[in-house]
């Protein structure tokens, strides 16, 4: 009687140590991105979140920036990012989303509410995302303000894949609020909010590439 047991204990165990992998892991022993992608090198031996800061020159806006690598294909990154309504969910930055609207174009009108300087103040704004449009290698989707009760929120999508499993996303942000916040701080906020965007999208990708591996026969 036992070894009839063997087969599906073993093909639970196989299940339960796909499903509790670490984040990332399917990208096998002694696998590392190609030299000839420098920037995905760099993000994959980071293991987490790049923040950073620009100046746009044209308008003098300082916006946050995150780079991440990503242990999914460029499709599941491009669903997570836009799964709009469901954000809150797996962004902590957001307290709420909605998606409010879907146009026949692939562009959608989201409401979202986000906490800024640990919850001293309340966000919120309704904001225009464009349907994912080609960017090199890969997409890029722009979001663009259309009301709330900031002077602005911008953010700009880009990912592309390293290979069929892999892939890098970057997240800009510029948000800034009616209240007078000095500009040094709402740098550090941007840069926040631009990193818990990718980890948010990275950990949502990865879980459903996971998910797809196991249910391979």
């Amino acid at each position: 009687m036992a070894h009839r047991l063997h087969a599906p204990l073993a093909a639970m165990a196989f299940v339960a140590a796909v499903a509790f992998a670490p984040v990332g892991a399917s990208a096998g022993p002694g696998w590392t991105p190609p030299a000839s992608d420098p920037a995905a090198v760099e993000l994959y031996k980071l293991a987490r979140d790049k923040k950073t800061h620009f100046t746009d020159p044209a308008t003098k806006q300082t916006w946050g920036r995150a780079q991440i690598f990503v242990d999914a294909p460029m499709k599941d990154v491009r669903a997570a990012i836009l799964d709009y309504g469901n954000w809150s969910q797996f962004i902590k930055r957001f307290q709420k989303s909605k998606l409010l609207k879907k146009e026949g174009n692939g562009s959608a009108e989201v409401y979202l509410q986000m906490p800024i300087l640990k919850g001293a103040a309340t966000l919120w704004a309704v904001e225009k995302f464009e349907a994912p449009v080609p960017d090199g290698k890969g997409e890029k989707i722009v979001g663009k303000y259309l009301k709330g009760n900031v002077d602005d929120l911008q953010a700009i999508w880009r990912y592309r894949p390293v290979d069929d499993s892999h892939t890098v996303v970057t997240l800009d942000i510029y948000v800034q609020p009616k209240l007078a916040v000095p500009d040094k701080l709402m740098v550090s906020q941007r840069e926040d909010a631009a990193g818990e965007g990718c980890l948010g999208v990275k950990d949502r990708a990865q879980q459903t590439w996971k998910m797809v591996a196991v249910k391979k026969p």
